[in-house]
């Protein structure tokens, strides 16, 4: 039963981050108020920061955990948004921001990426950490 809370909880942890990072992204996004460049600055930032505080809050509620390795967490969970952002960032300075390729489906599915990419990034310290020690 124990175990069972436990699965269950990081379930929850892994929506509540996707979905306050996803959030947090269109929220960054309007800050920027429509200056390209810098709205995807601030989506990135939002992305990352939603999804490592909500983490961060349940490796500290986690306290058998151990190392934590927030730092880690929050590098590569920053590197994993900005690599579809940085693709989008490329396709509108190329084709330029209004252009139909990022208005339409490519538009809306490199933010969910980002988000995703995030969320695996924020979890690869620890898998790397558990693998070396096995």
């Amino acid at each position: 039963m124990k175990k069972l809370l436990s699965v269950l909880g990081w379930i929850v942890t892994i929506l509540l981050q996707a979905v306050i990072g996803y959030l947090a992204g269109v929220v960054g996004l309007g800050i920027g108020r429509g200056a390209m460049p810098v709205s995807i600055i601030f989506m990135w930032l939002a992305i990352t920061l939603g999804l490592f505080l909500v983490g961060a809050l349940a490796l500290l509620l986690r306290r058998a955990m151990q190392p934590k390795r927030y730092l880690a967490r929050l590098g590569v969970a920053a590197l994993g948004v900005m690599i579809p952002l940085a693709i989008m960032v490329a396709v509108g300075l190329s084709q330029g921001f209004d252009s139909e390729a990022l208005s339409g489906g490519l538009g809306l599915l490199l933010p969910l990426l980002a988000t995703i990419l995030g969320l695996v990034g924020f979890y690869i310290p620890g898998w790397v950490r558990n693998r070396s020690l096995s």
